[in-house]
């Protein structure tokens, strides 16, 4: 009787380590599912003496994004950690995005350094001066929500700005040309 308790007991033992070891994996694999991303937005406070206003930026591996308080464009950097990133302007209400030459871009090249100075080891400071402006962090996103948005913006309709006159029978292109761009933080 003894010894078919202890092999009782010991079969106990086996189908709980097994049961245990099932359900570990099971939840490695159930986290390793979970789409994961890098992606962040955040808006600062941007004052230069006693004039305040927003500013939002977006990154991620790939994508530094910025735009201004009460814009409807946003200035986007892909592959911004290059010596060669493109720069586009995007506007989000008309799902359009407008493509520079490497010239235009590298005519951004001073607002695309003062954006890096935002983002410290793959995050946002809290506080930096640029240019006689305090930028204050105020709120911060991150995650599937905002690379998603982020990835949206590949989806518009694209023209390079080069080509921008060839397309004039395009009425919102035009309108959209007429509304500028964006050149400083």
């Amino acid at each position: 009787m003894y010894e078919v308790n202890i092999m009782f007991q010991m079969n106990k033992l086996v189908t709980l380590t097994a049961i245990l070891c099932f359900m570990a994996l099971a939840l490695s694999s159930l986290s390793m599912a979970q789409p994961s991303s890098s992606a962040k937005k955040a808006e600062f406070v941007v004052t230069k003496g006693a004039a305040s206003s927003l500013l939002t930026v977006w990154f991620d591996h790939e994508t530094l994004a910025f735009s201004p308080q009460d814009s409807n464009k946003v200035g986007v950097w892909h592959l911004w950690q290059t010596n060669n990133p493109s720069f586009y302007q995007v506007y989000s209400e008309a799902g359009y995005r407008i493509e520079f030459d490497r010239f235009a871009s590298q005519d951004m090249q001073s607002v695309l350094d003062d954006l890096k100075q935002l983002i410290s080891h793959g995050n946002f400071v809290d506080s930096h001066a640029i240019n006689a402006k305090q930028f204050e962090l105020a709120s911060l996103e991150s995650g599937l929500t905002v690379q998603q948005h982020m990835e949206q913006w590949s989806d518009y309709k694209t023209y390079d700005y080069a080509d921008i006159g060839d397309n004039e029978a395009d009425p919102m292109l035009g309108k959209l040309i007429q509304q500028g761009f964006i050149r400083a933080l």
